[in-house]
């Protein structure tokens, strides 16, 4: 899914299965001169708070703008950065805790699009109740645009002692 540099990418897990260390991992082994990524963890962020937590990630400083200076100054930075050969990556961690309206905010961000092609990617990080939310009415749009999804299991017993004996030999 990211090597296709658009859409929505879904991965959810109950607490501790690994989303937010999987999806770092997979970050850090990307060229970093050829992307630019910020990571936000939710709380309860409503639209514009979100967005001002968005530019201000990604390095754009907007103080108390409004939320069409915000949407314009984020779609200028995103075009500075296609234009310079980096692709935008925004994961948003516990998206299962922003309100739906926030939801509808990331699919509207995924809008923006420079030469007929999309200008950020969007990771989208939760816990399970995330699946009912992205399925339920009203998230037909984000849907379409979501390009893969997997679901984190916990490790099964054996796994977790496979796991704990290899991190025991590595930490010797």
């Amino acid at each position: 899914g990211l090597s296709q540099g658009d859409g929505f990418i879904v991965i959810t897990g109950s607490v501790g299965t690994g989303k937010t260390t999987l999806v770092q991992a997979l970050v850090n082994d990307l060229d970093q001169s050829e992307l630019s990524v910020a990571t936000i963890v939710t709380s309860n962020l409503h639209e514009k708070d979100l967005l001002q937590m968005v530019a201000n990630n990604f390095g754009v400083h907007v103080g108390d703008s409004s939320k069409a200076t915000l949407l314009k100054e984020l779609e200028h930075n995103f075009i500075q950065q296609r234009k310079a050969n980096r692709r935008v990556l925004l994961i948003v961690d516990e998206v299962q805790n922003l309100p739906d309206d926030s939801v509808e905010e990331l699919r509207m961000l995924s809008n923006f699009q420079f030469d007929g092609r999309p200008l950020m990617q969007i990771f989208l990080l939760g816990q399970q109740e995330f699946r009912g939310t992205l399925l339920s009415q009203g998230f037909e749009q984000l849907r379409q645009r979501v390009i893969a999804t997997y679901h984190l299991n916990p490790l099964s017993k054996e796994e977790s002692t496979t796991y704990i004996e290899h991190r025991l030999t590595v930490a010797g």
